[in-house]
């Protein structure tokens, strides 16, 4: 009895030594929390309500001086909430089981990763985030990396009769996040890091009453506009 009363302190020990990291993916227009078919203005005198938000987020790294610490492969990220309360409280994936220290920073794509991208969902247990056939484009032969989908009022008169969608797929739209931050991961304790995609920093410049949808990812212009504009919406807060 003596010895396994040993053995089981010695596990608690061990545990108690690392830390972990929550990290809480959030949606936000123009700095404040994103809810589904909440009414946001757009262009002048057009105004939004998104119905659906996700995306995937890939090769999550904590980076530090030495050497890096991987996190996931793969997540996907739905932030589609329903309520500002929600969408405030964000998309939160845990990472137990972290060596305690000074982290520089963290690294992740958005999208999927070459690698995994030339896979369909067929190749993937259901247990993981690239099973679901519903994010996969069979005509692109590529994963839908990221879905930015509502409805518009293009004359401001409150009827939002036009849907728009922008799906954006294909390795050359694989964007990778490196964001120099400290993080200090201490043993026994959660961290919690923030980040926040601003959608209106991400429609910057899109006209979508011209060209509501996208069809073909090498032929359209607004969702590469998209993606370069996430470098500017995409923010880390501790």
């Amino acid at each position: 009895m003596l010895v396994i009363v040993i053995g089981i302190h010695g596990c608690k020990g061990d545990t108690d030594k690392e830390g972990s990291l929550t990290l809480h993916f959030k949606g936000t227009y123009n700095g404040q929390p994103l809810a589904m078919f909440s009414t946001k203005p757009f262009t002048t005198p057009q105004q939004l309500q998104f119905t659906h938000l996700s995306l995937y987020v890939s090769d999550l790294v904590l980076l530090d001086q030495a050497n890096t610490v991987n996190l996931s492969d793969i997540e996907l990220v739905d932030l589609s909430f329903d309520d500002e309360n929600s969408a405030d409280g964000g998309f939160a994936i845990r990472f137990d089981h972290l060596p305690p220290k000074e982290y520089s920073g963290i690294s992740f794509g958005i999208g999927v990763p070459p690698d995994l991208n030339v896979k369909k969902p067929e190749d993937f247990p259901s247990s993981n985030p690239l099973s679901n056939p519903v994010n996969y484009w069979l005509t692109w032969n590529s994963f839908i990396f990221m879905k930015t989908e509502g409805r518009i009022d293009t004359i401001g008169n409150g009827t939002f009769g036009t849907g728009f969608a922008y799906h954006t797929g294909t390795d050359d739209l694989y964007r990778n996040m490196q964001r120099t931050i400290p993080l200090s991961i201490e043993e026994g304790k959660n961290k919690d890091l923030d980040i926040t995609i601003d959608y209106q920093k991400v429609l910057d410049g899109i006209d979508i009453k011209i060209n509501p949808q996208n069809h073909n990812p090498k032929d359209s212009i607004q969702i590469r506009m998209l993606v370069q504009n996430l470098d500017d919406a995409l923010k880390l807060i501790q």
